[in-house]
């Protein structure tokens, strides 16, 4: 974890107390509650992921100017998951977003909304889409030997996408189009790259995110603090992200670091990615 001078100077500069992005996070983080809770009570694996897990390990909380949460587990307890969300979520002023719920949602993932909430993305590309509340992405994986594979369905589902918001009028005739891509494309994918995966896995294809996922670092899971609580961890978080950052993961991205030195007023962007 990074030293105690470096975190607060970072939350200065990116997400004190009180501003939008602050409460945003908070917001957030009463969603992840819930659903760690949600997850006990059932008895469902999961795990912190991706830049929330680096969060943890490198912050304690979240990464200051991350906007989002994101969890994994395995595609039997993300179905699972599924639904003990439909039937809980409602009355604890949540809702369930998938491609049943919000036909405007394309991917094969679930997301965790705020219905006391409303966000955009800054791409506009979720402007069809059923649901705007604050929102904790939910990544079920799957056994995937080829990347190669996965980044073709990653361009079907992204041109699809960017095709359905700039000609909105013509979702109808585009059915016959998602039909095929659900039904048909998309699964003859996943069977190809399944073939030969072993121990890796991937985010369910189509995903934007192809970095792979090795069963033994994800499975059997622990806990992790961040922001004061335990959560969900995979049994060996180094080596998970040393997978998807490199061994260099603890360390501050250098535009951050130039950010903090010249005490910019405008925040870095953000480049941890997958």
């Amino acid at each position: 974890m990074i030293d105690e001078a470096t975190q607060k100077a970072l939350r200065a500069a990116y997400n004190p107390d009180g501003s939008d992005l602050r409460r945003h996070q908070l917001v957030m983080l009463d969603m992840l509650i819930w659903l760690d809770r949600l997850c006990v009570r059932h008895a469902i694996p999961y795990w912190l992921s991706s830049g929330t897990l680096l969060g943890a390990v490198r912050h304690g909380g979240f990464i200051p100017w991350d906007d989002d949460v994101d969890i994994e587990l395995m595609l039997p307890d993300y179905l699972r998951l599924i639904k003990a969300i439909a039937q809980e979520a409602p009355a604890a002023g949540y809702a369930l977003q998938t491609s049943d719920t919000d036909p405007e949602f394309l991917f094969p993932f679930a997301k965790l909304r705020d219905t006391h909430t409303n966000i955009a993305e800054a791409d506009g590309l979720d402007s069809l889409q059923a649901f705007h509340g604050a929102y904790i992405d939910i990544f079920p994986l799957a056994p995937s030997a080829s990347r190669r594979l996965h980044r073709l369905g990653s361009k079907l589902i992204g041109t699809e996408l960017k095709m359905r918001v700039a000609r909105p009028g013509l979702r109808r005739c585009m059915a016959p189009l998602r039909f095929a891509l659900k039904h048909i494309a998309y699964p003859a994918l996943r069977l190809l790259s399944a073939t030969g995966a072993g121990a890796t896995h991937r985010h369910l294809i189509p995903s934007y995110f192809s970095a792979p996922r090795i069963a033994g670092e994800c499975l059997p899971t622990g806990r992790i603090s961040f922001e004061g609580h335990t959560f969900g961890a995979p049994h060996s978080p180094d080596l998970y992200l040393r997978r998807l950052f490199g061994d260099n993961y603890t360390s501050l991205p250098s535009t951050i670091h130039t950010h903090l030195a010249t005490d910019s007023n405008t925040p870095a962007s953000p480049i941890n990615k997958q």
